[in-house]
């Protein structure tokens, strides 16, 4: 039994206060079944092969991986009963196990035949079905359950420079006073939470990550920098403020993963509108580079000295406490680093360096960035187009690899990036490579495809 839970996630703490720790379930668990835990901002890897649209995802497997069932969040009794069916369900069908469902299609790495189109149709694709959810009255993406989007705002921002259109610029800029304006921002303790349920921005679920900030804070600095409406910068301000005052790690120079928000009780079935926070302290690379990024941007628009010195102290800590020669990049440190080699803390670690190099012209943050590309295309190179999203060696159990369009957007900014500073053409090759592998159908995956839609971008404004 797979757990896939995240530190902020509420059904996943009520399971734990509830079916968790009903004794019947756990005699159940701890007699049929090996019970995994797994947190979603550690294993990205795990998450992204077995998550059933949300957190918490069950999943129960097979002992070599495959996939028998897979369940959201179930109150105690419902719980004890999915345990109890699975288990007798297997022991009656062990026999015919192989033919269950199974996560392993695509095990070879191979892609389904490709709709053959253009960069430029493909990038049309992708703006279109983006505009396609685009909120014309609230601004966001969507009429349901409203997320901050960073990357898709930057995508439109993108697109923005390069065709001068203002719908796209319009529709970033409507996103951001909406959100400014609506429940979403926390005007009391800075900063802005990662989800509400409302589409006005109303009803905010209370957790704050450091990868939505930091790309939140991208995108209104590149708003300063296109309108130059003060009230872009006061925003970026509020939330440098809130990351320094509330994320910031003194003890590596670095930032935590995420604040989440609980609500206090005042007995045991009494609770309060009062609530109080704890810290994810495990310092994630990959989001800790978009925060560098943001910093090294705020530096450069704001004129603010200080965040450039504190991305660079940051960006020191990766590379000396978050790397090793023989794996690239770890993703997290929590007092040691844990799991290395994921393509999304290479691609977006190397572009942080890049740009670290762009902000202070020292070739040692050039050399390195040249060095995680190497390990990209030595370690993660899909034979069939892209790049996977981790080591065929570090896939254990999980049997398979996957070439996920997201990461391969962000890998071909850094290529192509890399490739005009460093005047080094294989790398835009290297670029070439991750764009190639995806010309297929993008409807369903339009907000993950926007750091892919960019990297298309950036690919035929260079051509």
């Amino acid at each position: 039994m797979l757990f896939l839970g995240a530190f902020w996630c509420r059904y996943c703490q009520r399971m734990d206060e509830e079916a968790f720790s009903d004794r019947e379930n756990m005699a159940l668990l701890n007699a049929y079944f090996i019970a995994l835990r797994v947190e979603d901002a550690k294993r990205p890897d795990i998450d992204a092969r077995y998550n059933l649209n949300g957190w918490p995802t069950i999943a129960f497997l097979t002992p070599d991986g495959k996939l028998l069932a897979a369940l959201n969040y179930l109150p105690t009794e419902e719980f004890k009963e999915v345990l109890l069916n699975v288990y007798l369900s297997y022991q009656q069908e062990h026999a015919k196990t192989d033919s269950a469902q199974s996560v392993e299609s695509g095990s070879d790495g191979n892609h389904p035949a490709a709709v053959e189109r253009s960069p430029a149709s493909a990038l049309d694709e992708i703006t279109n079905t983006i505009m396609a959810l685009a909120d014309r009255v609230n601004g966001g993406y969507g009429n349901g359950q409203k997320f901050i989007n960073a990357e898709a705002n930057d995508f439109l921002l993108a697109r923005y420079e390069t065709t001068q259109d203002s719908i796209y610029l319009d529709h970033v800029c409507l996103t951001l006073d909406r959100m400014r304006e609506g429940p979403i921002h926390d005007a009391k303790g800075g900063g802005y939470f990662r989800t509400t349920t409302g589409a006005d921005w109303s009803q905010p679920h209370r957790e704050k990550l450091l990868a939505e900030q930091a790309g939140l804070l991208s995108n209104c600095l590149a708003a300063f920098r296109l309108t130059g409406r003060a009230e872009y910068a006061a925003m970026a301000e509020e939330i440098i403020g809130y990351l320094d005052n509330k994320l910031f790690d003194s003890s590596t120079g670095a930032f935590f993963g995420c604040e989440d928000f609980l609500r206090r009780e005042t007995s045991a079935s009494v609770s309060t509108d009062e609530f109080f926070t704890i810290i994810d302290e495990c310092v994630y690379v990959d989001a800790n580079a978009v925060a560098i990024v943001a910093y090294l941007e705020a530096a450069a628009i704001l004129n603010r000295a200080d965040c450039k010195k504190r991305a660079l102290h940051a960006l020191e800590f990766l590379w000396n406490r978050c790397r090793s020669n023989d794996s690239g990049m770890y993703h997290y440190f929590d007092g040691e680093p844990q799991l290395p080699g994921l393509l999304s803390d290479q691609a977006h670690m190397g572009m942080t360096l890049v740009r670290a190099y762009l902000a202070t012209q020292d070739g040692r943050y050039l050399d390195q960035a040249r060095e995680l590309a190497e390990f990209i295309i030595a370690r993660l190179k899909n034979p069939g187009g892209g790049y996977f999203d981790l080591c065929a060696r570090e896939l254990g159990f999980r049997k398979f690899p996957l070439t996920e369009i997201s990461q391969n957007g962000i890998a071909a900014s850094f290529f192509l990036k890399l490739a005009q500073v460093a005047n080094a053409p294989k790398y835009r090759e290297a670029a070439l490579w991750a764009l190639d592998a995806f010309t297929g159908d993008f409807a369903g995956q339009e907000i993950h495809a926007a750091p892919f839609g960019r990297a298309l971008g950036e690919w035929l404004n260079r051509l």
